[in-house]
Formats: C-alpha cells, structure tokens, sequence
C-alpha cells in the first residue's frame, strides 16, 4: 500500500514537474522573442529616421525603369516621399514599445504583424537578398507570440457578441438580414464583370500593342492602352509624340489632339499608312516610303 502511494505520489511530482518545465519553457521563448522583436524593428525603424534605408544612389537615377533589379526599385519607390518613410517608422517604434511590456504586448503583436508580413511578401516579391531570413524569423515570433495568446484573442474577436446585437436593432433588419447570402455574390459577380467591361473597352490589347524601335531612327513607338500612342527616343525625358491612333483595314492613323480637348474623330492627322506585322517586325508604308519597326516588348 505504501509503495502504491509512493508511485502514485512520485508520478504526479514528475508530471507537475514536467508541466512547470514547459511552462517555464515557454514563458523564456515568449519573452525573448517579444524583445528581440522589438529591438530588432527598432533598428528598421531608427534606419528610416536615419535615412540609411530607402535611399538610391546616384547611378540608379540614370537606368531606365526596365533595368531596375527588385532591390533598387523597391528603395526607389519607397524612397520618393521622405515622410511615408517616416510614417512607417513611427508605427514600427509603436510597436515595439508595445512589445516591451506584457500588458500591451496583444495590441503591440497585432500592429507588428501588419507590416511584417507586408515585409516578408515584399522581400519574396521584389527578391530583396539578405533580407528574407530576418524577415521570415520575425513574422514566425509574431505568429508565435499571438498563438500563445491565442485564447484571449479568439474570446475578443469572436466570442464578444458584435456592437449591435439583435435585440439592438429594429425586427425588419433582423427578418431580411438573410439577404446577405444573396447580395455578397450577386456584388462580386457584378464587380468583376463590371471591371472586364471596362478592361475590354480601355485596356484591350491588339496586335500592335508594346514597343517598337526604329530600324534607322532608333525612335520608338509606344502602342498602349485606349488605342492611345507615344513616339521618342528610347530613356528620354523630354515629350515626344503622342495622340491616338486607328486601325482601318490594313491602314494606320495617328491623330494629334487639339490643344486641352480629348482625342476626338476630326483631330489632326498625325501620321498615316499601310502597315503589315510579320513576327517582331512592323511594317509601315507611308507616302511610297516603308519604315521598318522592331519590337522591343
């Protein structure tokens, strides 16, 4: 009987042992990843105010856009407005701050996972080498931290009944509040073919469409959407040519617009011609003379 006892009494002890071991476990891993999170963001945010991030040097200035690699036109693009910059820095020192201490650290890991997570796809998305690593520990300590308050979270968000409850409201919303599964789709169907409506009347792509360069000129003409075209040199600053253009048959017309009017039938005349497209090679005959175009993309 006493040995029974002794066994019972024994394995108990290793179990709540085993269960303080855990748990003691498991408050060192959440508390470490709350501080090394928010040192760590507090060093992206300090290299924002610092301006040693999203700054370009001088050469990128002179590439034309398609020559960009992902890293120097996510810097560029983030780099153009100094204080949206600035803006996501101070959200990321917040964050941190919140991130110290434990009784703000719900709010804290929900700000630090809005844009940790746009940092992670970003550095996935425009191949931003060096960075992937650091990104994807931060975001898995994020998703960590949140799990272990996972309960909280899920009574907050969830099992707390909503602002206005039924008995908050008037009957007849709570009689038709069924209609819903009927609008949902029906709004979506009507987006989308809605938003394919007007991409195939404004953003159709014909055969002409991309950029061709000039055999000799090296000038090149831009094709682009709403039948609407562009023509200078390549990686130049300064305006070219623009208006818009028709296919009749096999001719082509390009019309100028008049000055501060929309582009409409009776615009100048630009340019005309018989045209013919033979694998990356456009053709324009004009006034007996054939210009010969490349395409470029």
């Amino acid at each position: 009987m006493i040995r029974c006892v002794s066994s019972v009494f024994t394995l108990n002890l290793t179990s709540y042992s085993y269960n303080m071991n855990w748990k003691t476990l498991h408050l060192y891993l959440y508390t470490f990843c709350r501080y090394f999170m928010a040192t760590i963001i507090i060093s992206y945010a300090a290299a924002k105010l610092m301006e040693t991030q999203f700054t370009s040097q001088p050469s990128v200035f002179d590439k034309p856009l398609s020559a960009l690699s992902g890293f120097e036109l996510t810097w560029y693009y983030f780099g153009y407005s100094k204080w949206y910059g600035n803006a996501i820095a101070v959200a990321q020192l917040i964050s941190a701050l919140l991130l110290f201490f434990r009784k703000t650290t719900r709010i804290g890991v929900i700000l630090f996972l809005t844009f940790i997570v746009n940092i992670l796809l970003m550095d996935f998305a425009f191949d931003i080498q060096g960075a992937k690593g650091m990104a994807t520990l931060l975001t898995l300590m994020a998703v960590f931290v949140l799990l272990s308050d996972f309960k909280a979270f899920y009574a907050f968000f969830i099992d707390t009944p909503p602002l206005f409850t039924d008995t908050d409201r008037p009957n007849w919303i709570n009689k038709i509040r069924k209609i819903k599964f009927i609008y949902i789709p029906l709004a979506a169907i009507g987006i989308v073919t809605l938003l394919a409506v007007l991409k195939n009347k404004y953003l159709a792509k014909d055969e002409l469409y991309g950029a061709w360069e000039h055999s000799v000129t090296k000038e090149r003409l831009y094709f682009e959407a709403a039948q609407h075209f562009q023509s200078k040199l390549p990686c130049s600053v300064k305006n070219g040519t623009d208006g818009s253009y028709r296919v009749s048959a096999d001719s082509l017309l390009f019309y100028l617009p008049k000055e501060n009017e929309s582009f409409h039938k009776d615009s100048l005349i630009y340019y005309s011609g018989k045209y013919s497209i033979k694998g990356k090679e456009l053709k324009i005959i004009h006034h007996n003379k054939e210009e010969i175009f490349k395409r470029i993309r």
